[in-house]
């Protein structure tokens, strides 16, 4: 589990006026959880662009409101400007550390697959892998070693680490990592038929 706190104040510009939050740098927000009534917040753009780098939407961040509580949260959904991309809204889910929670976890591969040739290539055919734990079991990423990974045998979720408190969601024979072709075999090329020759019809003088 990542270490990730920053500091928030209570907001109280909303609907078309959270713009002038945004020109001055910051980010508004809405807090809620099962039992906590939803909060406004807004806190500076710097601050949240370098904990969501960090934490994702997988790792527990505190987040301190000034004058008010503290809060174990999940960032559960991110709205950026099509354009800028700068970020419009965010939204931040305070989780109760004894219930487990589901997210999607981000996979990393290491080593060579020793059967890799020229004409084969790695597919990673999934980024991210469902999984449900208690919040401070969260893994930050899941590394799967691809050294033995062939065409005829791809990497799946039955594979994968088993992590006390972890469960995967996925179904065990969803491929992770595959080993596919990446051309086929240069076909001979046929040689070219020769023409038959053209039937001319005798001239009548001939005859």
């Amino acid at each position: 589990m990542s270490d990730l706190k920053f500091t928030a104040q209570p907001r109280t510009l909303v609907g078309r006026r959270v713009r002038q939050l945004r020109r001055q740098g910051l980010v508004p927000a809405t807090l809620y959880g099962k039992t906590l009534a939803a909060q406004n917040l807004q806190f500076a753009e710097r601050t949240f662009e370098r904990v969501i780098q960090a934490a994702g939407f997988s790792q527990l961040v505190q987040v301190d409101v000034e004058g008010g509580s503290t809060h174990d949260v999940l960032i559960r959904a991110v709205h950026r400007h099509p354009v800028t991309h700068s970020f419009m809204h965010v939204d931040l889910y305070a989780v109760d550390l004894t219930v487990k929670q589901q997210v999607q976890v981000p996979v990393h591969s290491t080593g060579k697959p020793e059967a890799l040739v020229t004409g084969l290539m790695v597919l990673q055919s999934l980024e991210r892998i469902n999984l449900e734990a208690l919040p401070r079991a969260i893994p930050t990423h899941l590394d799967i070693d691809i050294t033995h990974l062939t065409p005829d045998n791809p990497i799946t979720i039955a594979q994968l680490p088993v992590i006390d408190g972890v469960e995967y969601l996925n179904e065990p024979e969803e491929a992770i990592f595959m080993m596919i072709v990446t051309r086929a075999e240069e076909e001979t090329e046929e040689e070219p038929t020769e023409a038959e020759p053209a039937l001319v019809r005798p001239d009548d003088d001939d005859e």
